[in-house]
Protein backbone atom coordinates (compact mmCIF):
# COMPACT_ATOMS: atom_id res chain seq x y z
CA UNK A 1 0.00 0.00 0.00
CA UNK A 2 1.20 3.20 -1.05
CA UNK A 3 0.38 6.25 1.39
CA UNK A 4 0.91 10.04 -0.01
CA UNK A 5 -0.30 13.45 1.52
CA UNK A 6 0.26 16.62 -0.19
CA UNK A 7 -1.47 19.91 -0.64
CA UNK A 8 -5.57 19.25 -1.51
CA UNK A 9 -5.36 22.44 -4.13
CA UNK A 10 -3.25 19.95 -6.04
CA UNK A 11 -5.80 17.29 -6.63
CA UNK A 12 -6.92 17.25 -10.31
CA UNK A 13 -10.55 16.75 -12.09
CA UNK A 14 -9.60 12.90 -12.27
CA UNK A 15 -8.66 12.43 -8.98
CA UNK A 16 -11.75 14.05 -7.53
CA UNK A 17 -13.87 12.02 -9.77
CA UNK A 18 -12.27 8.80 -8.46
CA UNK A 19 -13.26 10.22 -5.12
CA UNK A 20 -16.49 10.49 -6.11
CA UNK A 21 -16.92 7.36 -7.59
CA UNK A 22 -15.62 6.01 -4.26
CA UNK A 23 -18.01 7.56 -1.89
CA UNK A 24 -20.58 6.19 -4.20
CA UNK A 25 -19.62 2.65 -3.98
CA UNK A 26 -19.64 2.51 -0.06
CA UNK A 27 -23.17 4.23 -0.18
CA UNK A 28 -22.65 8.02 -0.01
CA UNK A 29 -24.19 8.93 -3.29
CA UNK A 30 -24.38 12.64 -2.83
CA UNK A 31 -21.57 13.32 -0.28
CA UNK A 32 -19.33 14.10 -3.51
CA UNK A 33 -21.20 17.49 -3.76
CA UNK A 34 -18.73 17.59 -0.83
CA UNK A 35 -15.41 17.76 -2.22
CA UNK A 36 -14.52 21.04 -3.64
CA UNK A 37 -15.35 22.50 -0.51
CA UNK A 38 -13.54 20.26 1.14
CA UNK A 39 -10.50 21.68 -0.90
CA UNK A 40 -11.31 24.81 0.55
CA UNK A 41 -11.78 24.14 3.94
CA UNK A 42 -9.00 21.30 4.66
CA UNK A 43 -5.54 22.01 3.17
CA UNK A 44 -3.90 18.63 3.52
CA UNK A 45 -5.40 14.90 1.10
CA UNK A 46 -4.20 11.71 1.90
CA UNK A 47 -4.89 9.41 -0.58
CA UNK A 48 -3.67 5.26 -0.24
CA UNK A 49 -3.68 3.06 -3.35
CA UNK A 50 -2.73 -0.47 -3.92
CA UNK A 51 -1.45 -1.43 -7.09
CA UNK A 52 -2.57 1.97 -8.69
CA UNK A 53 -6.25 2.05 -7.12
CA UNK A 54 -7.22 4.46 -4.88
CA UNK A 55 -8.60 2.48 -1.79
CA UNK A 56 -9.20 5.02 0.67
CA UNK A 57 -8.23 9.24 0.84
CA UNK A 58 -9.05 11.53 4.17
CA UNK A 59 -9.09 15.22 3.90
CA UNK A 60 -7.14 16.19 6.67
CA UNK A 61 -5.54 19.91 8.59
CA UNK A 62 -3.09 20.68 11.02
CA UNK A 63 -3.96 23.93 12.11
CA UNK A 64 -4.60 25.29 15.63
CA UNK A 65 -7.90 26.15 17.04
CA UNK A 66 -7.80 29.09 19.77
CA UNK A 67 -3.96 28.79 20.11
CA UNK A 68 -4.23 24.66 20.52
CA UNK A 69 -2.38 22.78 17.82
CA UNK A 70 -4.96 20.51 15.76
CA UNK A 71 -5.03 17.44 13.72
CA UNK A 72 -8.65 17.64 11.87
CA UNK A 73 -10.31 14.93 10.06
CA UNK A 74 -12.35 16.12 6.95
CA UNK A 75 -14.36 13.72 4.61
CA UNK A 76 -12.80 10.29 3.83
CA UNK A 77 -14.00 6.64 2.51
CA UNK A 78 -12.49 3.14 2.65
CA UNK A 79 -12.86 1.02 -0.20
CA UNK A 80 -14.43 -2.48 1.11
CA UNK A 81 -12.37 -5.32 0.78
CA UNK A 82 -9.51 -7.15 3.44
CA UNK A 83 -7.11 -3.88 3.55
CA UNK A 84 -10.27 -1.45 4.54
CA UNK A 85 -9.07 -1.80 8.45
CA UNK A 86 -5.40 -1.29 7.35
CA UNK A 87 -6.14 1.94 5.32
CA UNK A 88 -8.14 3.70 7.57
CA UNK A 89 -5.43 3.50 9.99
CA UNK A 90 -3.05 4.42 7.56
CA UNK A 91 -4.91 7.49 6.62
CA UNK A 92 -4.42 8.84 9.78
CA UNK A 93 -1.35 7.79 10.59
CA UNK A 94 0.14 10.08 7.93
CA UNK A 95 -1.61 12.89 9.62
CA UNK A 96 0.17 12.23 12.88
CA UNK A 97 3.82 11.67 11.43
CA UNK A 98 3.19 15.04 9.82
CA UNK A 99 1.90 16.75 13.14
CA UNK A 100 4.57 15.39 15.51
CA UNK A 101 7.02 17.39 12.09
CA UNK A 102 4.76 20.68 12.59
CA UNK A 103 4.12 20.66 16.28
CA UNK A 104 7.09 19.25 17.83
CA UNK A 105 7.13 19.11 21.74
CA UNK A 106 3.52 20.07 22.18
CA UNK A 107 0.62 17.96 22.58
CA UNK A 108 -2.34 17.80 19.57
CA UNK A 109 -5.71 17.69 19.82
CA UNK A 110 -7.54 14.99 17.35
CA UNK A 111 -10.82 15.82 16.39
CA UNK A 112 -13.44 14.62 13.59
CA UNK A 113 -17.26 13.76 12.54
CA UNK A 114 -17.59 10.37 12.60
CA UNK A 115 -20.69 7.99 12.30
CA UNK A 116 -19.17 4.54 12.68
CA UNK A 117 -18.01 2.46 15.32
CA UNK A 118 -14.73 1.73 13.55
CA UNK A 119 -13.58 5.50 12.86
CA UNK A 120 -14.59 5.92 17.13
CA UNK A 121 -11.98 3.00 17.81
CA UNK A 122 -9.47 5.11 16.31
CA UNK A 123 -9.75 7.26 19.45
CA UNK A 124 -9.24 4.40 21.59
CA UNK A 125 -5.32 5.29 21.64
CA UNK A 126 -5.64 8.92 22.84
CA UNK A 127 -6.14 10.48 26.08
CA UNK A 128 -9.11 11.82 27.88
CA UNK A 129 -11.69 11.16 24.50
CA UNK A 130 -14.70 12.71 24.09
CA UNK A 131 -17.80 11.45 24.24
CA UNK A 132 -17.16 8.05 26.15
CA UNK A 133 -18.95 5.60 27.86
CA UNK A 134 -20.35 7.08 31.46
CA UNK A 135 -18.95 9.80 31.40
CA UNK A 136 -20.08 13.61 31.72
CA UNK A 137 -18.07 16.55 29.50
CA UNK A 138 -16.79 19.05 31.68
CA UNK A 139 -17.37 22.63 30.38
CA UNK A 140 -14.46 23.37 28.99
CA UNK A 141 -14.74 19.97 27.10
CA UNK A 142 -18.84 20.77 25.88
CA UNK A 143 -16.77 24.63 24.52
CA UNK A 144 -14.30 22.27 22.69
CA UNK A 145 -17.46 20.69 21.06
CA UNK A 146 -18.60 23.69 20.06
CA UNK A 147 -15.93 25.22 18.95
CA UNK A 148 -15.02 22.24 16.68
CA UNK A 149 -18.66 22.21 15.19
CA UNK A 150 -18.10 26.07 14.23
CA UNK A 151 -14.72 24.77 12.29
CA UNK A 152 -16.74 22.05 10.65
CA UNK A 153 -19.95 24.74 10.00
CA UNK A 154 -22.46 22.64 11.64
CA UNK A 155 -23.10 24.37 14.86
CA UNK A 156 -26.70 25.43 13.77
CA UNK A 157 -27.66 21.92 13.98
CA UNK A 158 -24.78 20.80 16.94
CA UNK A 159 -26.10 19.09 20.00
CA UNK A 160 -23.17 20.43 22.57
CA UNK A 161 -24.38 17.82 25.64
CA UNK A 162 -24.56 14.65 23.34
CA UNK A 163 -21.82 15.80 20.66
CA UNK A 164 -24.07 15.08 18.04
CA UNK A 165 -24.85 16.86 14.53
CA UNK A 166 -28.65 17.03 13.67
CA UNK A 167 -30.62 15.34 10.62
CA UNK A 168 -30.04 17.81 8.15
CA UNK A 169 -30.83 18.57 4.46
CA UNK A 170 -27.48 17.56 2.97
CA UNK A 171 -25.00 14.71 4.16
CA UNK A 172 -22.61 15.69 7.19
CA UNK A 173 -18.73 14.95 5.51
CA UNK A 174 -17.66 12.30 7.83
CA UNK A 175 -14.63 10.14 7.67
CA UNK A 176 -16.64 7.49 6.38
CA UNK A 177 -15.71 3.57 7.57
CA UNK A 178 -18.94 1.89 7.07
CA UNK A 179 -16.57 -0.47 4.85
CA UNK A 180 -14.52 -1.57 7.96
CA UNK A 181 -15.34 -3.75 10.84
CA UNK A 182 -14.95 -3.28 14.35
CA UNK A 183 -15.01 -0.91 16.98
CA UNK A 184 -16.40 -2.68 20.18
CA UNK A 185 -19.15 -2.71 22.16
CA UNK A 186 -18.93 0.56 23.77
CA UNK A 187 -18.36 1.99 20.47
CA UNK A 188 -21.32 0.49 18.78
CA UNK A 189 -23.45 1.81 21.59
CA UNK A 190 -22.30 5.29 21.98
CA UNK A 191 -22.36 5.36 18.33
CA UNK A 192 -25.76 4.03 17.46
CA UNK A 193 -27.60 5.08 14.84
CA UNK A 194 -25.86 7.71 13.20
CA UNK A 195 -26.69 8.66 9.25
CA UNK A 196 -24.29 10.61 7.78
CA UNK A 197 -26.49 10.79 4.54
CA UNK A 198 -29.26 11.93 6.37
CA UNK A 199 -26.51 15.05 7.92
CA UNK A 200 -25.88 13.36 11.19
CA UNK A 201 -22.54 12.74 12.76
CA UNK A 202 -21.19 12.63 15.95
CA UNK A 203 -17.64 14.96 16.81
CA UNK A 204 -15.48 13.47 18.42
CA UNK A 205 -12.22 14.76 19.95
CA UNK A 206 -8.78 12.72 22.21
CA UNK A 207 -5.39 14.22 22.93
CA UNK A 208 -1.86 12.72 21.64
CA UNK A 209 1.27 13.58 24.04
CA UNK A 210 3.93 15.14 22.20
CA UNK A 211 5.77 12.32 23.58
CA UNK A 212 3.71 9.96 21.89
CA UNK A 213 3.92 12.04 18.64
CA UNK A 214 8.07 12.20 18.75
CA UNK A 215 7.89 8.31 19.39
CA UNK A 216 6.18 7.83 16.30
CA UNK A 217 2.74 7.32 17.43
CA UNK A 218 1.43 7.61 14.07
CA UNK A 219 2.89 4.38 12.70
CA UNK A 220 1.61 2.79 15.90
CA UNK A 221 -2.11 3.79 15.67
Amino acid sequence: MQIESRDSVSLKPVELDEFSQLLVAVGLAGMDEHLESQVEKFPLIVIAEVDDETHGFLFGSLERVGGTPCILWGLGAIRKGKTSGTTLKALVAELYRRAAISFPDEDVLIAGRIAHPATYNLFAQLDDVVPRPNYKATGEERAWGRRLAKRFSCDTRYDEHAFRVKPGKVPEPVLDASTVKGGGKAAVELVGECSPSGGEAIIAFGWVSADALAGGFGLLV
